[in-house]
């Protein structure tokens, strides 16, 4: 089994010169966030600010948001940028580096994906297999089959243990519907914030993946890729 953490290397470097990196410690058996220390946390990171409607967790034990207290840092850094400006972007990890020039709202959303998943929301948890095969820049046709196939795969597993699986794909709708009320709470706490709308972009842009996503499921969709199956349904 692995035992250094997995790290995601980000450096976004602006027209002007100007270069932010950020890197990104995930536990390598749970792919939890690597917690650091924090200073006192802004006003909208706790929990009760803005607290999604669907959040299950106690303020006693989670005075913070643990999505927005990951993402602190990540916001200040952006907190006076515009989501339109176009940077370079460079993304390391041990395998392979991914390069791109990119508008900066679609940098954060890649960067804030990694720790939405892995900071212990109840309800982003169902995506933290995806951090296992992240790919940066990936389109909504490609996040959508990601998640796909890691939904199917989790049925599998849950029918190994001797659960019920949901072969009928309902519960990802779900999971998904479940997702959109946490992007918005996250929203409402970053307009709280008093950003440029570079990160709040992202967010957005974020949900709009999370809607296409929720379109694949629709009846007759599917059907737009079995072809793609066809050695074997012979």
């Amino acid at each position: 089994m692995a035992t250094e953490n997995m790290t995601f290397q980000y450096e976004i470097e602006f027209k002007d010169g100007r270069k932010k990196s950020f890197t990104v410690e995930l536990d390598p058996e749970s792919l939890a966030l690597t917690p650091k220390p924090r200073p006192t946390p802004p006003e909208w990171v706790k929990l009760e600010v803005h607290r999604c409607e669907n959040c299950s967790l106690d303020p006693a034990t989670h005075p913070h948001c643990p999505i927005a207290l990951n993402l602190t840092e990540v916001v200040e850094a952006f907190s006076k940028d515009h989501s339109y400006e176009e940077v370079h972007v460079t993304i390391r990890t041990p395998p392979r580096t991914y390069q791109r020039k990119i508008a900066l709202q679609d940098a954060l959303r890649s960067l804030f994906g990694i720790y939405m998943v892995s900071s212990g929301c109840p309800v982003l948890d169902k995506l933290r297999p995806l951090v296992q095969m992240h790919l940066p820049f990936a389109t909504m046709k490609e996040t959508a089959y990601r998640a796909l196939s890691m939904y199917v795969l989790a049925q599998f597993f849950i029918q190994r243990k001797g659960g019920a699986p949901d072969m009928t794909l309902e519960g990802l709708g779900k999971i998904y519907r479940e997702i959109e009320l946490v992007n918005r709470g996250l929203h409402q706490r970053l307009v709280q914030a008093n950003l440029n709308d570079a990160c709040l972009n992202a967010i957005g842009n974020l949900n709009c993946y999370a809607q296409f996503t929720q379109m694949f499921l629709e009846p007759g969709k599917l059907e737009q890729i079995e072809k793609l199956f066809t050695a074997y349904l012979k």
